[in-house]
């Protein structure tokens, strides 16, 4: 039974996390690097402590978290902070007896989790995972604005797990919340945050990339906007499009696509996103060899 979490990373997921197990009911640690952060915990009533003042004999949680940031510099994900907490970790684990279980709840490529933080824990614990402690992958989908609330009402959890043991002992964690739990691969959750983060990046570009030509040409963006809410299926309907269907095909999409292209480009609009959209389809189009009678043009 789990009673004792750590946390690995006391930023705003970390934070956020921590206090909300806290409520219910778990008894809950801190680990980081920031003294300020740490001593702020402190004064707040929580056990916390850096890397350098954490006593290695006396880690006797059941569950860690990290919860660690993940930067990206200069186009590349920094990996350095999940690989130091991991080799901590690995540190402390060389002490204790009995199963444990690894939570990675930062966002990390696919693969990350078993080539890395796995690998990283095995080397210098001496362990072997799925053996001696278990790993899952728990994605956040917290707004940072409105993390801590968040995490106390999350829409689901995603459980990626090493084995079924290591999934249900983190599961068990989740039972007080209302949320539905799903239990996939550590890759396929960790690959399922970014899918999640870059499909919101992308219906916000494609509203930006529309909203610019509407105001061009004096048009309400804004009460367009609102309509196609009510109206696009692709809005009210959350499993449109995601089926593995193939490109688009038909009547409407493809010549619309290219009609609404070909007048922007004409106007010198920017509508750097309808092209790529058009290309992808052309691509896979031409790579499943199928062909579409309404398709009245080629950008590639």
């Amino acid at each position: 039974m789990v009673k004792k979490i750590c946390i690995i990373g006391p930023g705003v997921v970390g934070q956020a996390t921590g206090i909300v197990l806290k409520e219910n009911g778990f008894e809950v640690c801190f680990i980081g690097r920031n003294q300020e952060k740490i001593d702020k915990l402190i004064k707040e009533g929580f056990s916390a402590h850096t890397f350098s003042t954490f006593p290695d004999h006396q880690y006797d949680f059941d569950v860690t978290f990290i919860t660690v940031a993940t930067p990206t510099v200069d186009g590349k994900i920094d990996l350095e902070p999940i690989r130091a907490a991991s080799k901590f970790l690995g540190g402390i684990l060389a002490f204790r007896q009995e199963y444990h279980v690894v939570v990675v709840k930062s966002t990390v490529l696919p693969g990350t989790t078993e080539n890395l933080v796995i690998k990283e824990i095995e080397a210098i614990s001496g362990k072997t995972a799925g053996r001696d402690f278990g790993v899952c992958m728990n994605p956040e989908y917290l707004r940072e604005v409105n993390a801590l609330e968040d995490s106390r009402k999350p829409w689901l959890t995603l459980i990626g797990e090493l084995d079924e043991k290591s999934g249900a002992v983190l599961e068990s964690v989740y039972q007080k919340f209302a949320s539905p739990i799903f239990h996939c691969s550590l890759k396929e959750a960790e690959m399922q945050k970014y899918i999640h983060n870059i499909y919101n990046a992308v219906k916000i570009t494609f509203y930006n990339e529309m909203r610019q030509i509407a105001k061009i040409n004096g048009l309400d963006a804004e009460k367009m906007f609102k309509i196609n809410a009510l109206s696009c299926e692709g809005m009210w309907n959350s499993r449109y499009g995601i089926r593995d269907a193939g490109p688009f095909l038909g009547h409407c999409l493809p010549k619309d696509t290219q009609a609404l292209y070909n007048w922007a480009e004409k106007n010198n609009y920017d509508a750097s996103l309808l092209k790529t959209t058009i290309e992808v389809n052309n691509q896979l189009m031409k790579k499943l060899n199928l062909k579409n009678a309404h398709v009245i043009g080629d950008i590639l």
